[in-house]
C-alpha cells in the first residue's frame, strides 16, 4: 500500500489527511508544535476561545461550504466592520461619499481633482500604479498606501500588482445587489463553539491517530529526482522513514532548504496582541481596520462578536494584529486604542503577545518571477506536492486551503498509481444516507392558540397517518378556550406543553422543537393548528428527505382548505424589485415540479434535526411573519437544501389566528418583522429597508388607502428599528 508523509498539521495538512483517509490511503502527519491548526488554531485564555489573529469563512464554492458546515456547526453573520482613518470612523468597505463628508474642503478637492485627472495610461506593473490609475493620487496616499505599506513593510511601488488585484476595494451602492466575492462579501460563517480552531479540531478528531505532534522534520532524502525518505526527530531520537510521496504544507523556503535550494521568497511576521478587557463588549464590530501607519495595529477582532456562546458575560477579549516592529508592543497598542477612544488603560485586565514568523507571503514586484523559479526547482521532484498558504506562497484563507486539498488529493493519488487522470469537476462526495432498520422517528409539533375545533381536526388527520413511527407534541400558547384539557381528554397519546401565555409563534414552536430534539427525533414535522394532512403525506415527505443527505427542510404543496387544486403556496422566492418575498411562484407549472426552493412557509414543514443543529432554532424576536423566511435563509446559508415536492399536499385554513389584514396586530407585526429580517440578513440596510418599507407604504396606503392602519404600521417600523437582535437560540 502507498504511504504518504504530510509535513505540517495546519488546515492544509489536516484537510489532506482527512481526504486521504476517506480514500483508504496510508499517511502520517508530522507537526513540530504541540498543537494542530497552524494559523487557524484557537486556544483558551481568560475563559475565551481566542483565535490566532482574525479569521472568517466565506467561499463562493458551494461544495466546499457544504463540507465545512457538515464538519462544524457555524453561525452566519452579516458582516460588520469599521475603519479608523485619521481620527474618523468610517464604514468598511470604504465609501467614498461618506469619506468626502469627513474630510476638510482642501482634502476633498485634492481627492476629486486627482481622481478626475488620474494617469490612465500608467502600466499596471505594481500596487502603486494600479491604484493611481483607478483612483488617483489623493485616495492612494490617504487610504490605500498607508495600510498596505504597513502590512508588508515595503513601499507601494515595490509591491506586486497581484496584491492590488486581489485586495483593492471601495464600496459601491450596487454591492448589495451583486454576488458576494472574496473582496466584497456581505456575510461570513464562524463556528458557534470553541472559536475558529473548531474547524481544525474537527478534522483532527477524525485522523488523530495519524497525526504526530512535537516532531521536527530534519531533512528530506531524494533519489533520481524523487523523494525517498524523510528524517525527523521524535523524543530526542532521529528517525528515518521511507514514503512514496510527500505533501509539504511548510513554508516554501523551509521545504526548499531541506532539499538544498535557496529560494528568494520573503514572509512577513505577525504579532497578535490579546487584551482582556473589563467590559461586556468593546464594540459592535467583527473587525476594525486601522489605516494610518502611525497606528501599529493593522486590524482588530473581538471574539465575542464572532460567537458569544459560552463566553464570560462581564468581560471581553480583543486581538490586534501588528506587522510593524515596536520595542514595547503592548504599550504601543494600548496607546493607539486609547487615542482612538476605544478604551481606557484601566479597562485592561491582562495582555498576551503571540508571534508567527510566516504569516504573510510578501507580494513584492518580483513575486511572479521568484515564485516561478521556486516552483521549477521543487517541481523536478515527481512525488513532492505543496498545498497551503505558506507552501504555495499565496495569501489563502481556510476555505482556499481546504479547496486546494480537495483538488490536489485525487491528482496525487492518480500520480502515485501511474494513471493518467481523467479531468472531472471538483466536487465533494455525498455523505451516504445511513440504512435504517425501522422508520425514522418523526415528532410532530403543533402550535395552538385557541380555536380548538381547528386543533381537533388537525390532530385527527395526524392520527390517521400511515407513518408508524410518529409521535405528537402540542404546544399551547396560552389558549383561553380549554384547548390543553380537551386535547388530553380526546388525544391521550399527545404530549401537551402549556406555555401559560402567548409567547409568539417562533418562541412557542421552539419549546416544542427542543422537546422533540431531546427525545431523539430525526425529523420534526412543524404544523400550524389550522392545517389538515392526508394520511400518506408524512411518508412521502420522509422519502424525499432521505434521498439527499443535505436535506434541511421538505415542504409539501399547500392547498387552500377545501380545495383540491387551488394552491396557496408552492415555495417562496425573493423578488428584487419591487422588493418582497413572494409566498409562491406565479408560474403554475412550477407547482408540479420537484425542486429546491428559497423559502418555505412554516404552516407545515418536515425539518431534519441537522437544520436546527446548524442554523439554530427560530428567532423568538419575531411575533409571527418573516420568522420562517429568516429560518429558511439560515438553513440554506448553512449548506442545507429546502425541497418542495408536488407529490403530496396539505390543506391550510389561512390566518385563522392572526385574522390577516383586518387586524391592527397584523400591520404592526408586518412592519416590525420585515425590518428585523433585513437587519438580520442585509448588510446594506440604508438600501434594503427604505426600498422594502417604502414600497409597502406606497402600495398599501397611497394606492390601496389603508390609512386606518397607518399608526399600527408606523409603530411596527419604530419597533423593528429599535428592538435588539440578539443571538439565535441553539438546539441544545
Amino acid at each position: 500500500m502507498k504511504k504518504i508523509a504530510i509535513l505540517g498539521a495546519g488546515i492544509a495538512g489536516l484537510s489532506s489527511g482527512w481526504l486521504l483517509k476517506q480514500r483508504g490511503i496510508d499517511f502520517k502527519i508530522f507537526e513540530k508544535q504541540s498543537y494542530v491548526g497552524g494559523l487557524a488554531r484557537s486556544f483558551v485564555w481568560n475563559g475565551f476561545y481566542c483565535d490566532f489573529a482574525a479569521h472568517r469563512l466565506f467561499t463562493t464554492d458551494e461544495n466546499v461550504l457544504h463540507e465545512l458546515l457538515k464538519l462544524v456547526p457555524m453561525g452566519r453573520h452579516v458582516r460588520r466592520s469599521n475603519i479608523y482613518l485619521k481620527g474618523h470612523w468610517l464604514r468598511d468597505p470604504l465609501d467614498v461619499l461618506e469619506l468626502s463628508t469627513r474630510l476638510s474642503i482642501p482634502e476633498r478637492i485634492n481627492i476629486l481633482w486627482t481622481y478626475l485627472f488620474r494617469p490612465k495610461n500608467l502600466p499596471e506593473d505594481c500596487f502603486e500604479s494600479y491604484v493611481l490609475k483607478r483612483y488617483g493620487k489623493g485616495l492612494y496616499e490617504y487610504f490605500f498606501k498607508p495600510y498596505t505599506e504597513k502590512l508588508f513593510g515595503i513601499p507601494g511601488d515595490e509591491i506586486s500588482v497581484l496584491w492590488a488585484r486581489q485586495k483593492v476595494r471601495l464600496a459601491n451602492p450596487l454591492d448589495s445587489l451583486r454576488e458576494n466575492t472574496k473582496t466584497k462579501f456581505q456575510y461570513f460563517y464562524y463556528p458557534i463553539h470553541k472559536g475558529y480552531g473548531a474547524i481544525a479540531d474537527a478534522l483532527y478528531a477524525n485522523i488523530q491517530e495519524q497525526v504526530h505532534c512535537n516532531v521536527t522534520v530534519k531533512g528530506i532524502e531524494t533519489k533520481d529526482d524523487r523523494i525517498a525518505a524523510i528524517q525527523y526527530e521524535q523524543d530526542g531520537q532521529i528517525v528515518r522513514e521511507e514514503f512514496d510521496a510527500v505533501i509539504s504544507t511548510l513554508p516554501l523556503t523551509i521545504t526548499g532548504r531541506m532539499l538544498g535550494h535557496h529560494l528568494s521568497l520573503k514572509y512577513k511576521k505577525v504579532d497578535t496582541v490579546y487584551l482582556h478587557i473589563n467590559r461586556p463588549l468593546l464594540s459592535d464590530y467583527h473587525w476594525i481596520y486601522f489605516i494610518d501607519d502611525s497606528v501599529a495595529i493593522n486590524r482588530m477582532v473581538e471574539f465575542k462578536n464572532m460567537s458569544s456562546v459560552d463566553t464570560p458575560a462581564a468581560t471581553t477579549v480583543v486581538c490586534a494584529e501588528v506587522t510593524q516592529e515596536h520595542e514595547n508592543l503592548v504599550e504601543k497598542v494600548l496607546q493607539d486604542l486609547v487615542r482612538a477612544g476605544l478604551l481606557q488603560r484601566s479597562d485592561v485586565l491582562d495582555s498576551l503577545v503571540v508571534r508567527e514568523e510566516f504569516a504573510y507571503p510578501v507580494y513584492d514586484r518580483a513575486y511572479n518571477e521568484v515564485l516561478g523559479s521556486a516552483q521549477d526547482k521543487l517541481g523536478q521532484y515527481g512525488n513532492l506536492f505543496t498545498i497551503g498558504r505558506a507552501a504555495e506562497f499565496r495569501h489563502r484563507e481556510v476555505d482556499d486551503n481546504f479547496a486546494a486539498a480537495v483538488q490536489r488529493i485525487p491528482e496525487i493519488i492518480t500520480a502515485l498509481e501511474g494513471r493518467e487522470r481523467t479531468p472531472v469537476p471538483v466536487a465533494m462526495e455525498k455523505t451516504p444516507v445511513k440504512e435504517k432498520t425501522m422508520e425514522t422517528l418523526v415528532i410532530a409539533v403543533v402550535l395552538a392558540w385557541n380555536n380548538y375545533p381547528d386543533t381537533q381536526e388537525c390532530l385527527q388527520t395526524l392520527h390517521a397517518s400511515d407513518y408508524s413511527n410518529l409521535q405528537i407534541i402540542l404546544v399551547d400558547n396560552g389558549s383561553e378556550d380549554g384547548t390543553p384539557v380537551r386535547v388530553r381528554q380526546e388525544f391521550p397519546d399527545v404530549t401537551v406543553i402549556e406555555n401559560g401565555r402567548n409567547l409568539g409563534v417562533p418562541a412557542g414552536y421552539n419549546i416544542g422543537f427542543l422537546q422533540a430534539l431531546k427525545a431523539g427525533a430525526d425529523y420534526v414535522l412543524m404544523l400550524n393548528n389550522d392545517v389538515t394532512v392526508p394520511s400518506d403525506m408524512l411518508t412521502e415527505l420522509v422519502k424525499i428527505a432521505e434521498d439527499d443527505s443535505d436535506t434541511g427542510i421538505v415542504m409539501p404543496k399547500v392547498l387552500y382548505y377545501g380545495s383540491d387544486s387551488d394552491v396557496w403556496s408552492s415555495g417562496g422566492k425573493y423578488r428584487t424589485f419591487p422588493p418582497a418575498i413572494l409566498m409562491t411562484d406565479k408560474n403554475p407549472a412550477i407547482a408540479d415540479k420537484l425542486r429546491m426552493i428559497e423559502y418555505a412557509p412554516s404552516c407545515g414543514l418536515l425539518i431534519h434535526r441537522r437544520a436546527f443543529e446548524r442554523a439554530g432554532l427560530f428567532d423568538p424576536g419575531y411575533l409571527f411573519m418573516f420568522d420562517d423566511w429568516d429560518f429558511s435563509q439560515r438553513v440554506r446559508t448553512n449548506g442545507l437544501k429546502i425541497w418542495y415536492t408536488p407529490t403530496t399536499h396539505m390543506w391550510h385554513k389561512v390566518s385563522r389566528t392572526t385574522k390577516g389584514p383586518s387586524s391592527p396586530k397584523f400591520w404592526h407585526t408586518w412592519a416590525s418583522s420585515s425590518i428585523r429580517y433585513y437587519r438580520r440578513h442585509s448588510r446594506f440596510l440604508w438600501l434594503s429597508i427604505p426600498l422594502h418599507i417604502g414600497y409597502l407604504i406606497a402600495r398599501e396606503f397611497f394606492w390601496k388607502g389603508n390609512w386606518a392602519y397607518w399608526p399600527y404600521f408606523w409603530d411596527g417600523v419604530v419597533e423593528g428599528l429599535q428592538k435588539p437582535l440578539g443571538p439565535y437560540p441553539l438546539s441544545e
